[in-house]
């Protein structure tokens, strides 16, 4: 039917599509279908959810299940219903994965984790420590517990076909299948009758030309040119992220995240390919989540159509389009995009599979003159919040109120909601004081809260949602006075903010890539033998993912992170953050176009933690630089505002630093 100029189908229809039979799933012998499986009674407590799927296991002749945190769509958050690790293990951080034997449970999780994984875990788990030398990979310790001729499996539309088919090299090797099961063995467990939240339905909204800068038709076509460039008539649309920068929407349907369940299978018309003639959007509750606005939104202006059906039949349409379609374009992992799921690949016929990184990815990584004006506003509003939070925990800490780990992050996260257009954080706030700063991706709990005072160092990496982009910021500070900073402190934090400047002040000609200017952040800490084991960069999204995928070679409009750190593990750890966009430089002698970087993040450093005698003249004319900006720009809107304390505030942060002769 058409609603608005939206062509929708009957939630019970079958579609316009030919029933086509599903291609067979590799065969595991003597194991039944998943069909078969009675429905499990409803259980509670740890001891009994292991015990309930090993049943499962045994009915289906796995010796040993993977469960990973993940969804469907490979997203680096994951909704309250597909928390499956979380339910089987009682762990609920956000990164680890578990292993479950018929004899034993294990759990991989990094040092952020560890004291939280050993308070939740059941006592019937193992702790297996990622980043330790003597930890085996999951693969290693399936091999080493298991038998030649025993059987594995894990879901496969949550597990990327990269990780699939690494895991069935490593177990095949030692002579353990990789078996596919359709359906997950902890859904057959969990349910609502022992607590298994719904997914999210709330209405979409839209994202208007004043905030997303192109139509969501001038994408399509767009997408539609790119699938005849790759000579693809098919192309598989699987990132929420993607979805929802194509057709300008946004959801809440994964918290930190604006994104909402769907998937896109776009098809070039032929004669062949007719029932794929226009997008079609595969989307759950399409009635509920479909206002009047979002149809009159989708309603094509161009002669350009949509097709949005139930979000289950995708899996039927994906059967089809591998019948009809010559080549198809599935997504493959790069950066922070980890491609598609196997289940996809293995309901396509891999003779007409073509994998490429997904071309939408690759366009919303560069944003559109519009989208890099919002993100240039978001981070200005960014900016007013996190001076206010700066203010008001290092005054309160001198002031003797007490703080905590936890505090920080809830009073910056309102601050932040406090801005306009405001739609939450980010992501969970690295709030790290003391010694757990020197756990890079650390992120408080009950269990590991410190109190905040003014004799160590604090390390504060959060950032925001805005109607007009998306923030990532992280500073380090010293709340107490100068007289307790060590010569160490200033040492490494200098190192870190000269890599700083000297990054942020480079021109190169474009077709640079992250590889060739990393060199710039690392250098004063390599002449000290320090060095950092995370990532110097990652993509970020317009109102979309604060970790977007980036193919590391630098153009117009990419916005990015540039983010050194150093970490003395037990001590304290130092991170600088920014989030920089690309610019042209126009030279007069140049034979080809030069780039540079414009800082978005407006935030001062830490004057405390400087130490002017190791750093260049150059150096200290860029932090001044930058401080006199933050000043003008953060400075006139908290006049505006009134908050004249926090601007008095603001004016000593950014003094100039005088250069040493």
């Amino acid at each position: 039917m058409t609603v608005s100029g939206v062509e929708m189908e009957d939630a019970g229809g079958g579609g316009p599509m030919d029933a086509v039979a599903a291609p067979p799933a590799p065969a595991i012998t003597g194991l039944a279908s998943a069909a078969a499986a009675p429905p499990a009674p409803a259980i509670s407590g740890l001891a009994s959810r292991l015990a309930a799927l090993r049943r499962e296991m045994r009915r289906e002749g796995i010796a040993a299940y993977v469960i990973r945190s993940s969804d469907d769509h490979q997203s680096e958050y994951l909704p309250d219903h597909d928390k499956r690790r979380q339910f089987i293990s009682g762990f609920a951080g956000s990164s680890g994965d578990a292993v479950i034997t018929l004899k034993k449970a294990a759990l991989w999780t990094d040092s952020r984790y560890y004291l939280q994984a050993q308070r939740q875990l059941g006592v019937s788990w193992a702790l297996m420590k990622t980043g330790e030398t003597e930890t085996p990979t999951i693969e290693n310790w399936i091999i080493s517990e298991l038998k030649a001729g025993d059987a594995v499996s894990t879901n496969p539309r949550t597990t990327s076909y990269s990780d699939w088919s690494s895991m069935n090299k490593s177990l095949s090797d030692a002579g353990i299948l990789l078996a596919y099961l359709e359906s997950d063995l902890v859904d057959r467990i969990w349910n609502e009758s022992n607590g298994r939240p719904p997914y999210a339905c709330d209405p979409l909204i839209c994202l208007p030309m004043q905030y997303s800068g192109v139509s969501w038709e001038d994408k399509v076509k767009a997408i539609q040119k790119k699938m005849l460039e790759l000579k693809v008539d098919g192309y598989v649309v699987t990132g929420l992220d993607e979805i929802a920068w194509l057709f300008n929407l946004r959801g809440s349907d994964i918290l930190y995240t604006p994104v909402f369940r769907s998937y896109v299978i776009f098809g070039l018309d032929s004669e062949s390919m007719s029932n794929f003639s226009m997008p079609i959007l595969y989307l759950p509750d399409a009635n509920t989540r479909l206002t009047e606005e979002v149809k009159e939104h989708l309603k094509a202006s161009s002669g350009q159509h949509l097709l949005v059906k139930n979000y289950e039949e995708f899996w039927m349409d994906l059967i089809t389009l591998g019948a009809y379609a010559e080549k198809i374009l599935l997504p493959s992992p790069f950066s922070y995009a980890k491609g598609v799921s196997s289940a996809i690949v293995f309901k396509v016929p891999s003779e007409k599979i073509q994998f490429h990184p997904s071309p939408i990815s690759e366009m919303k990584a560069i944003k559109n003159p519009v989208e890099a004006e919002g993100m240039k506003s978001a981070h200005v509003k960014d900016g007013v919040a996190l001076v206010e939070f700066l203010y008001t925990i290092e005054t309160g800490v001198r002031n003797g109120e007490q703080w905590d780990e936890l505090k920080a992050s809830r009073v910056a996260t309102y601050l932040r909601t406090k801005q306009p257009q405001s739609h939450g954080p980010s992501f969970e706030p690295i709030s790290a004081f003391g010694s757990n700063s020197a756990l890079p991706h650390y992120a408080p709990t009950n269990e590991t809260n410190k109190k905040i005072d003014g004799n160590h160092i604090f390390m504060f990496d959060s950032g925001g949602q805005y109607l007009d982009g998306t923030t990532d910021v992280t500073r380090t500070v010293f709340l107490g006075s100068a007289d307790n900073v060590t010569d160490e402190m200033r040492d490494i934090y200098t190192r870190l903010l000269m890599g700083v400047a000297d990054l942020a002040s480079v021109v190169f000609p474009e077709g640079t890539t992250m590889q060739n200017l990393e060199i710039l952040l690392r250098q004063h800490l390599y002449s000290k033998g320090y060095n950092y084991g995370h990532g110097s960069t990652h993509g970020i999204g317009h109102f979309l993912g604060v970790h977007e995928a980036f193919h590391y070679t630098y153009a117009e409009n990419f916005f990015g992170s540039q983010e050194p750190g150093y970490y003395i593990p037990d001590k304290f750890g130092m991170r600088l953050e920014n989030i920089v966009g690309v610019v042209k430089k126009e030279l007069p002698n140049a034979d080809k176009q030069y780039l540079g970087f414009e800082t978005a993040t407006l935030a001062p450093y830490e004057n405390k933690l400087i130490n002017p005698e190791l750093m260049s003249r150059s150096q200290l004319e860029w932090v001044n630089s930058y401080h006199q900006r933050v000043m003008e720009v953060i400075g006139s809107r908290l006049l505006e505002q009134g908050k004249h304390a926090v601007h008095s505030w603001l004016e000593d942060k950014t003094l100039p630093i005088e250069a040493v002769c």
